[in-house]
């Protein structure tokens, strides 16, 4: 081949790499563009945290019944709810209730911590309200002291909607 035909094919062979390079990078940025809403599963990892402090191996943490433990309950359970220095409020938001197997309508022991005011997305939650707050039910039993069975219920929120939902 001569010269020219050389350069011509160059310059097609330049144009194909461009064009491929540009197809990957397009797949890439849409493949990976995406955002990924993980809120459900940041509830459930916090309720299983939280279900670890106070039950472990179906044993209830005697712990729990005292007023100091419950007030402390995020040290003692190694949990926090710092997030991004984007917001201003909290976050998260958890509930624990414990009956007594004997008496399923009163609560032995109650307690929370974090913005109440998520508990309102849970009563609406709804796939057309994608950027309300994610809630996580969990319930198990424990055994106390002397055998007493317990019945524990935990409620976890996570809002973090401006970074997790689409807009």
């Amino acid at each position: 081949m001569n010269n020219r035909g050389d350069k011509l094919i160059s310059v097609y062979w330049f144009a194909i790499l461009i064009l491929v390079a540009g197809g990957i990078i397009a797949m890439v940025l849409i493949f990976y563009g995406a955002q990924y809403d993980v809120r459900e599963i940041e509830g459930e990892i916090m309720n299983n945290k939280i279900s670890d402090c106070i039950s472990y191996k179906g044993l209830i943490n005697e712990n729990v019944f005292e007023k100091n433990y419950q007030d402390n309950l995020l040290k003692n359970c190694h949990v926090t709810f710092n997030v991004e220095e984007s917001w201003t409020d909290i976050q998260y938001y958890f509930d624990v209730k414990i009956f007594g197997i004997e008496n399923i309508d009163e609560t032995v022991a109650e307690f929370s911590e974090g913005n109440k005011n998520l508990i309102s997305s849970c009563e609406i939650a709804n796939e057309n309200y994608e950027k309300l707050a994610k809630c996580s039910n969990g319930k198990f039993y424990a055994i106390g002291e002397e055998n007493k069975q317990y019945l524990i219920q935990i409620l976890s929120i996570v809002r973090k909607s401006e970074k997790n939902v689409k807009q």
